[in-house]
Parts: C-alpha cells; sequence; structure tokens
C-alpha cells in the first residue's frame, strides 16, 4: 500500500513539475481577503518595492501538503513578512473552515485566502494556474521571476527569492550555503536513520528531530569532532509516521531537511 502511495506520490510531483505553472510573465493584479480578514492586493504591495511570493494550492492535494510547511520556512527566513518580501497563500475551491484546519494541520502562520471564502478562486483564474501546488516569485516591477518553483521545498524557493533581489532577514539559507558534504539516509524511514558528514577541520556539531510546530523530540549533545567522514545514526522508533524537521548544526552553520517516518514500504 505505502509503495502504491509512493508511486502515486511521484506522478504528481512529476506532473506538477511540468504543468503546474503561470504561463504570464507579468503579474496581474488581484484582491483576496485573508483568514484573519484582511484584504491583501497584490499592486499596492508592489508599490510598496515588495517581492510578492504566493503558493497557489489546494487543501486536498499530496503535493501541496508534502511541502505546506516549507513555504512556512522560507516565510519565516525572510522575515514573516517584515522585511522586503511579502509571503501569501492563496488556495481554490476551499472554504475558510478548510484552509483553517490545513493550517493548523500544518502549522501555518503566514497570511492565507481560501478560495471560495477569500476570492482566492478569482487569483487562480487572474494568472491562469493550471495545477497545484505552484509557487511563484513577482518583483516590484510586476515581472514574474519565476513562473513555478519546483520542487517547492525551503531550499530552492529560498533560491528563487534570492535571485529576485530579496534579503533574508536574521540567518543564512535553507542549506545552500551549507559548506560540508552530507547525505541523508534512508528517507522515508522505518527505523534507524543516517546521516553521513565530511568535516575538513575539527567541529563541534549537534543535532536535533522537531516536529512540525518546532518541538524538540530527538537531541544528541553537543560534541566535538575531527576532520574525516562521520556517520551518525538516530533511532525513529518512538517517532509516529508523519513529517519532521532533521536539523544539524556544524560550528556556526546550520541546515534544516525535512525527514519522512513511514511503518513499512
Amino acid at each position: 500500500m505505502i509503495k502504491k502511495y509512493l508511486f502515486i506520490a511521484f506522478f504528481l510531483f512529476s506532473a506538477s513539475r511540468f504543468y503546474a505553472q503561470t504561463p504570464l510573465q507579468s503579474a496581474v493584479d488581484f484582491s483576496v481577503k485573508t483568514l484573519k480578514g484582511d484584504i491583501i492586493q497584490l499592486y499596492p504591495l508592489l508599490e510598496q518595492n515588495k517581492i510578492v511570493v504566493i503558493d497557489f494550492f489546494s487543501t486536498s492535494c499530496g503535493p501541496c501538503q508534502t511541502f505546506a510547511y516549507d513555504f512556512q520556512m522560507a516565510y519565516e527566513a525572510f522575515g514573516s513578512n517584515s522585511g522586503d518580501v511579502f509571503f501569501l497563500a492563496i488556495n481554490y475551491n476551499g472554504t475558510n473552515p478548510d484552509v483553517i484546519f490545513f493550517d493548523s494541520l500544518f502549522n501555518i502562520t503566514l497570511p492565507s485566502a481560501s478560495g471560495l471564502d477569500g476570492g482566492g478562486n478569482l487569483a487562480f483564474e487572474a494568472f491562469q494556474i493550471a495545477a497545484y501546488p505552484t509557487v511563484v516569485v513577482v518583483k516590484p516591477d510586476k515581472t514574474i521571476a519565476a513562473q513555478h518553483v519546483w520542487e517547492p521545498n525551503a531550499a530552492n524557493i529560498t533560491e528563487a527569492v534570492l535571485n529576485a533581489g530579496g534579503a533574508l532577514v536574521g540567518q543564512k539559507e535553507f542549506g545552500s550555503s551549507f559548506s560540508y558534504d552530507l547525505s541523508i539516509y534512508p528517507n522515508p524511514v522505518i527505523g534507524v536513520l543516517n546521516f553521513k558528514l565530511k568535516l575538513e577541520k575539527p567541529a563541534h556539531l549537534q543535532y536535533v528531530i522537531r516536529d512540525l510546530s518546532g518541538k524538540v523530540l530527538i537531541s544528541a549533545p553537543l560534541v566535538a569532532k575531527g576532520a574525516g567522514n562521520h556517520v551518525f545514526n538516530i533511532n525513529t522508533s518512538m517517532l509516529s509516521t508523519g513529517q519532521y524537521l532533521l536539523e544539524i548544526s556544524v560550528n556556526s552553520e546550520k541546515i534544516v531537511r525535512k525527514i519522512f517516518k513511514v511503518s513499512s514500504l
């Protein structure tokens, strides 16, 4: 059953890669009403010299669920809309209660607008979105800098926004500046998760696994390791099936990767 699910997920990811994008090269204006009742209009944000990043999604879409928290992580990396980048999630064909439940399930705090109650369907039509998830990056001059960020993970979204001129707030981007050779396997994981790290010189190391709300579930004490290859094993048997965040710190550098716990493959 799990193999069937993974095949379906892969098919959806592949289909999204080729079809889930806007054909527009210049953004058109739209207005949506967020779950909190705020009216968000695109052009006034661009006139404030904001880069606008939009996640067009559906609550019932598997890839939308898989990458929901990645969009949240990128939102936080750029200052949670306090800097020069504004993040907005726009739903298709859902009600406010549908999106409220979705956001609570995946710990989403960024502004969200539902398709039916918040005007999201009209925004989908304005941008001619054919499928989801579609992450679009719009520059202040209305140019669409990224018509479709794929895969829409935190690292790729961060890179697309940086390429458009956005500035991170208080932290480095997710993994792209990580200067160590790292591999994580197997992922999805059933029992033991391994990560291999190559150090060029001695370093202090720490790793933790958090749930999507940020709660620490597994942690290792800060240790010093010498230069060379190091393999670490993490017993994930105490974790329930679901998505988690593996955070690895080497000296002052940090990388976050999403891991998937399953019961069988």
